[in-house]
């Protein structure tokens, strides 16, 4: 159970870090910066919410996406 938890606070980390990732490529006035943040930023969050799908009893955030069947 404790490597499950640390796995996922890893992953929200991760995830957070996309975040800021995204906002920092939003600030940026250097249109390469910024599109090579953004890369980063989808690549991190694409992993970390994948991961965190993966838990045992995560949440599904898109409505698109089905849960457990």
């Amino acid at each position: 159970m404790a490597e499950q938890d640390s796995h996922r606070v890893h992953a929200e980390h991760d995830r957070d870090k996309a975040e800021r990732l995204f906002q920092q490529a939003g600030r940026t006035d250097d249109p390469e910066q910024s599109e090579r943040l953004r890369y980063r930023a989808e690549r991190l969050r694409a992993r970390s919410e994948a991961e965190l799908r993966r838990e045992p009893g995560a949440q599904f955030d898109d409505p698109d996406e089905e849960g457990p069947q």
